[in-house]
């Protein structure tokens, strides 16, 4: 199972692991990898903190054309950390911290949270708009559009 942190105006809501927002930064645990993810309040950055013996420093997260982190998503079984921003998705890898995948939002589009199904699907939302990351799309694509790979 993943762990999935929004971080609201005013409060952070969490599903699946210990977190919490403070002053529009994340920062959440992964108790399966132990580790811990901190993005400082309107920072792009996500740093990678395993905990399993001692504190050590695994990745820094990031991302130039990315703002602010929205919400992080980890994926245990993988190693891979999903990172929201209001432009977009990105995937990095979590021991590296090397950019696997960017999923621009389409223009004018303001993404504002992340969502994760019990089956592990990635959803996320502008408003009430669900938006999903496809395998060779350029940007993210409304759940439920049909995608031509011309």
């Amino acid at each position: 199972m993943g762990h999935v942190v929004w971080v609201g105006l005013s409060a952070g809501l969490l599903v699946g692991c210990v977190a919490s927002a403070w002053a529009g930064g994340v920062e959440a645990y992964c108790p399966e990898l132990k580790w811990v993810l901190l993005a400082p309040p309107g920072g792009s950055a996500v740093q990678v903190i395993d905990v399993r013996r001692g504190v050590t420093p695994l990745a820094t997260l990031r991302s130039r054309p990315r703002g602010p982190v929205l919400a992080v998503h980890v994926q245990a079984a993988s190693r891979r950390v999903w990172v929201l921003a209001a432009d977009g998705l990105d995937a990095h890898d979590g021991f590296s911290g090397r950019l696997l995948g960017r999923w621009p939002a389409p223009p004018g589009v303001r993404l504002d949270r992340l969502a994760v199904d019990d089956g592990g699907r990635l959803t996320v939302w502008s408003g009430a708009q669900p938006y999903v990351a496809p395998v060779g799309a350029a940007l993210l694509v409304p759940t439920g559009a049909q995608v031509s790979w011309r």
